[in-house]
């Protein structure tokens, strides 16, 4: 068996810290609901741990969870780590990279779209000159997060047609 990636403790950094944005995808099937609570758990299983002085201000049930924000289907932004927090999401830029992460593979709802476009235009507003990729601009292994993010942001935010697919209830 490979061994597992461990992160190491959550740290603190100051918020000037952050120079960029790095959008992920979940890897689960397109459509498919989870949520913040699910990636908790996944990164668990991976050995990915939070400190004890984060958990107590910031998401104390999230004890794993290696994201800044989970974007849900539905459009809803959900916090994990704090901006003060150190991320694990991206090996290497941690320290100064915030991570997002859409629910779905390549494919994802218009209100997952319309709230990443808010969410980068917000994050971009509080850290000007804020750097925007996605993981596989660092990590050259992945296809994550599904999409070209700089196409996306060259297209206005907006994305390509065949990048849609339709919420439906369970």
């Amino acid at each position: 068996m490979p061994a597992r990636y461990t992160s190491p403790m959550s740290r603190y950094r100051n918020q000037f810290e952050i120079t960029t944005l790095i959008i992920h995808c979940a890897a689960t099937p397109n459509g498919k609901w989870f949520n913040a609570e699910d990636i908790d758990q996944w990164h668990g299983e991976r050995n990915f741990t939070r400190g004890n002085k984060f958990l107590k201000n910031q998401q104390p049930r999230l004890k794993h969870i290696g994201y800044h924000f989970v974007i849900g289907l539905k459009g809803g932004v959900e916090v994990g780590r704090s901006l003060t927090e150190t991320g694990a999401h991206a090996r290497g830029y941690n320290k100064v990279s915030l991570g997002t992460c859409l629910i779905g593979t390549d494919k994802f709802t218009e209100d997952q779209w319309l709230a990443l476009k808010q969410h980068v235009e917000a994050l971009k507003n509080k850290f000007p000159g804020l750097k925007v990729i996605g993981h596989r601009q660092v990590n050259t292994h992945k296809t994550c997060p599904g999409f070209d993010v700089q196409t996306w942001l060259a297209n206005g935010m907006n994305p390509l047609q065949n990048q849609l697919i339709e919420y439906k209830h369970d």
